[in-house]
């Protein structure tokens, strides 16, 4: 037996039941709808955000290329930090005014921008390589303490030889021969085949010596370590 017995009844229960419950559909339709359109317009949106940043990267880009920063590329650079600081290029900008700062001797100035490079980085691949640069340059300023904190902090494993090898720096610097060769030994066994000429030219020069005697051609602590441009940005 039918439920309701009549088309009558029917449409009576029907009735009463899009009374009691018609509000909620109506309102749950409304909301999906919103989300939809919510979601579409925020993706856009971000899609509009990541373009205006690019455009401003390139900017700088150009104008780090030319060796000419001049206000307006400081203040789209500051702009990306302040309002672009989620997308990858405001940390990317800044290792390009690093790179012009070094190259023009201002080495405090480019370790400012690269210490903005490591806060403001939005990707470990960033914020590693401006640890990297900003470590050396500790190093070139006798920062020595700093560096090692550098240094010392966790990284990826992909980064251990680069590491290694500015540990190796770093004692040297600090008039540490023993120490230093077995960082290179270690840089070069990570490196392999793949080894830099300037890194094996490094551990070359301290010899083979396990005593830990300083041999000719090695820095005396008091003497500057070459960090130089090509060191420190080298050319790819």
């Amino acid at each position: 037996m039918n439920e309701y017995e009549t088309e009558e009844q029917q449409v009576e229960a029907l009735k009463k039941w899009w009374k009691e419950n018609g509000s909620s559909i109506v309102i749950g339709v409304l909301m999906g709808v919103s989300a939809l359109f919510g979601w579409r317009y925020y993706d856009n949106q971000q899609d509009v955000h990541a373009v205006q940043a690019s455009d401003m990267y390139m900017h700088v880009m150009r104008s780090a290329a030319l060796k000419s920063i001049d206000d307006q590329t400081i203040d789209i650079s500051n702009a990306l930090i302040n309002d672009y600081s989620d997308t990858p290029y405001a940390a990317l900008s800044l290792l390009a005014l690093a790179k012009v700062e070094y190259e023009k001797g201002n080495v405090d100035g480019a370790a400012a921008q690269l210490e903005l490079a490591v806060k403001h980085a939005s990707d470990e691949i960033t914020r590693q390589l401006a640890n990297l640069r900003l470590a050396k340059i500790y190093i070139e300023q006798e920062k020595y303490a700093l560096a090692d904190t550098l240094l010392n902090l966790k990284h990826e494993a992909a980064y251990d030889a680069q590491y290694e090898e500015l540990n190796g720096d770093l004692y040297m610097a600090k008039g540490d021969v023993t120490q230093a060769r077995t960082a290179y030994d270690k840089a070069i066994s990570l490196q392999g085949l793949s080894a830099s000429k300037w890194l094996k030219l490094k551990r070359q020069n301290l010899g083979a010596s396990l005593n830990g005697t300083r041999l000719p051609g090695t820095r005396l602590p008091g003497t500057r370590l070459d960090v130089s441009v090509n060191n420190i940005y080298p050319v790819a």
